[in-house]
């Protein structure tokens, strides 16, 4: 039950806090790890790929598995040309200072971006639609690419199957194609 799950959790938390102990608490529910811990240690295949505080794992994530195993992410291939991000041979309005030129591979959050107006951003097409929380969720298909992507509208947004929409990540990473 998610209710009883989130008490629990928040009387976890109070024991933690009032006792001063150190504990262990191993879970996969990556909402419960960053409400629980002080430090997170980040595991795939039995090796640590990072440890860090809640905060930095996930506004920080040093590898594609940890952007996309700690909160929700999206994910599309990209080209670094002249210090610049380029999809489907156009600029989308993304600075890449210190990325070499080549293809590679941006990560951002459904909740991190801007809709907008303009010509150097990203577009795409509206194929699937569903509420979370106090927000809609929606599924774009971007261009001819094969990979959708997911961003956050407000709840009252009037998006609705095959509307276009424009947008620009606020906070996104860049890594090389290879590391992904």
């Amino acid at each position: 039950d998610a209710q009883v799950r989130k008490e629990l959790r928040k009387w976890l938390r109070e024991i933690h806090d009032r006792t001063r102990h150190t504990t262990v608490f191993v879970t996969h529910d990556q909402e419960e790890a960053l409400e629980l811990a002080d430090r997170l240690v980040v595991m795939s295949q039995g090796k640590i790929e990072q440890v860090g505080t809640p905060d930095t794992v996930y506004d920080h994530p040093n590898s594609p598995f940890v952007f996309g195993f700690i909160g929700e992410s999206s994910c599309l291939d990209v080209a670094v040309e002249h210090q610049e991000l380029w999809v489907g041979g156009r600029a989308i309005g993304l600075a890449a200072a210190t990325a070499a030129d080549g293809p590679g591979k941006l990560y951002f959050r459904p909740h991190d971006v801007e809709l907008v107006d303009g010509d150097a951003c990203l577009v795409g097409v509206v194929v699937a639609s569903r509420r979370v929380g106090g927000t809609r969720r929606v599924e774009l298909e971007i261009g001819g690419l094969q990979q959708p992507v997911e961003i956050d509208l407000p709840f009252d947004h009037p998006a609705g199957e095959r509307t276009r929409i424009a947008f620009r990540p606020k906070r996104w990473q860049l890594f090389p194609a290879a590391a992904a």
